[in-house]
């Protein structure tokens, strides 16, 4: 890879294919550094770089959030908080590029990541809000109208940065699209990544919910937006 590569942030809600498409794009050679390959329910890992978990806690907590009460509006990091991001990010100095993280909780607090890596690259998945409130039933006994408010909070700034002017969403994948192989793998090489490389992280055996109704009313118009924004 070349040095000017500019990052990646895989964004989306929790339990939406994130741990999935982080791997990957690992697989085409995104490096991700030191990150969790092993959890209770992510056989594979969540690919999450957990020096980042206490920073994007630390933010939710002052402005009385957590990641399943979310903001739903844009948060302002304060000066330590975006030294205390800084101070993780030197772990990514030497990492070949491009170099990328994942953790869902940054895609309620990116405009404090931009103020610190301006130049950031987003690639989102998304999911239907059926399969993803019943992973958060059987994960965390959420039922529906929970389920769907968290949902529906991180998608929302999904499109906030999809439909932004010089957007730097470079793609939206949907988890569970048939051809969801070649649509990661066209991302991958506008990422500037191996394309052609084998990608085994993708394992059909790991999506224990699916969907096959319609989005119910309360999350149909966001549901379809993002399904726009995934073709």
């Amino acid at each position: 890879m070349t040095a000017h590569l500019p990052p990646v942030a895989v964004i989306g809600m929790h339990r939406s294919g994130t741990s999935c498409l982080a791997g990957c794009l690992e697989d085409l050679g995104l490096s991700l550094g030191a990150v969790n390959t092993a959890a209770p329910h992510n056989r594979k890992g969540n690919r999450e770089n957990e020096r980042l978990w206490p920073v994007h806690d630390g933010v939710l907590t002052r402005v009385g959030c957590a990641w399943d009460r979310p903001p739903t509006v844009p948060i302002e990091w304060t000066p330590a908080e975006r030294d205390g991001l800084r101070a993780v990010l030197a772990d990514y100095r030497d990492l070949p590029h491009p170099w990328g993280f994942k953790d869902p909780r940054a895609t309620v607090l990116l405009d404090g990541w931009f103020e610190v890596v301006p130049d950031l690259r987003l690639i989102a998945s998304i999911r239907h809000p059926l399969a993803v409130a019943g992973s958060l039933q059987a994960r965390n006994g959420y039922d529906l109208d929970q389920s769907f408010a968290i949902w529906t909070a991180y998608n929302q700034a999904v499109l906030r940065w999809v439909e932004a002017p010089d957007s730097p969403v470079t793609a939206v994948i949907d988890y569970d699209a048939p051809d969801y192989v070649e649509r990661v793998r066209a991302a991958a090489a506008g990422l500037g990544l191996d394309a052609t490389a084998p990608m085994p992280f993708r394992d059909a055996e790991l999506t224990h919910q699916h969907a096959q109704e319609p989005a119910p009313a309360p999350v149909a118009a966001l549901w379809a937006r993002l399904t726009d924004a995934a073709r």
